[in-house]
């Protein structure tokens, strides 16, 4: 397992080469071979590969020579069950939400198989695109935030990862938790380190009263996320009798800006979170 920082394969070319990707989609040549006979274990599915949810037809048939419609398609070691797509999300031409996309038909933060010690590293790889990001007016690293809904509150049924904008009021909320020493650097402190976020209504309003997250700041981004938080949230709170699962769970990773690492927040509806918790972080999301 490797200890990634703030650092970005695609770079500053790239971000030109995908905001021109409807014409042209340069390979970006990511994909490593498997060792000579070598043969890993197909991933997944979670879900039937048969189902009519539109972001799976948009990349079950997706390859990265054939995108089908996607900015990037990846197949690590050329294994497309372990691939993903990369496709425009809310304002495609300014490229402020993107949607990393298993090419595996995953249902979403409920499915089993992603708590596995096999599963991709889908935040790793979502992290990875935060320099496509459009930089700040006065040329700054973009603020950024990779998000995913729970199944009790999204808008498709297929796993997707928002590579976006983190809201302002959000950041300034977090980095005052982080200040006051109130965001855990021990996963195992993870469940009970809850903090106050706003973000924005409806109508893009400030929210007047915080939502209740529990904050992690971790120093690795290339781990597995999910498996993360069943361990050490959704396990724990099951077994004191809590009526809660993956499913009613929605995960949110940013910069740390007060110091180094990520910030992980994780909310649901369902523990009892105080202040009371979210089944959505689209309110944290600016998407522009």
């Amino acid at each position: 397992m490797t200890t990634t920082n703030n650092t970005n394969r695609i770079g500053f070319v790239r971000r030109f080469a995908l905001i021109a990707a409807a014409a042209a989609v340069p390979a970006m040549g990511l994909a490593v071979a498997p060792t000579a006979g070598a043969q890993a274990a197909a991933f997944g599915p979670c879900g039937n590969v048969n189902d009519k949810v539109d972001l799976w037809k948009d990349v079950r048939y997706a390859t990265p020579a054939h995108k089908e419609g996607a900015i990037d398609v990846v197949f690590p070691g050329g294994d497309k069950s372990r691939g993903y797509a990369v496709r425009q999300g809310h304002h495609p031409a300014q490229l402020t939400d993107l949607l990393v996309i298993p090419t595996a038909r995953e249902t979403g933060i409920e499915c089993d198989n992603l708590t596995g010690s096999d599963a991709p590293h889908y935040f790793k790889d979502a992290h990875d695109y935060v320099g496509t990001l459009p930089l700040g007016n006065q040329g700054q690293n973009p603020d950024w935030a990779l998000g995913i809904n729970s199944a009790d509150n999204r808008g498709q049924d297929q796993l997707h990862i928002h590579v976006t904008l983190l809201d302002p009021t959000a950041r300034a909320d977090i980095d005052q938790a982080v200040k006051n020493h109130k965001v855990t650097k021990d996963v195992k402190g993870w469940k009970d380190s809850v903090i106050g976020v706003r973000g924005h209504n409806e109508v893009s309003q400030i929210e007047k009263s915080p939502r209740g997250y529990r904050a992690w700041n971790t120093d690795n981004i290339d781990q597995n996320f999910f498996s993360a938080l069943n361990t050490q949230i959704v396990a724990p709170l099951k077994k004191a009798g809590a009526s809660v699962g993956m499913n009613n769970e929605t995960l949110l990773i940013t910069k740390n800006h007060q110091g180094p690492g990520f910030i992980v927040l994780a909310s649901d509806e369902k523990s009892g979170l105080t202040p009371f918790g979210v089944n959505n972080i689209e309110r944290l999301l600016d998407k522009g």
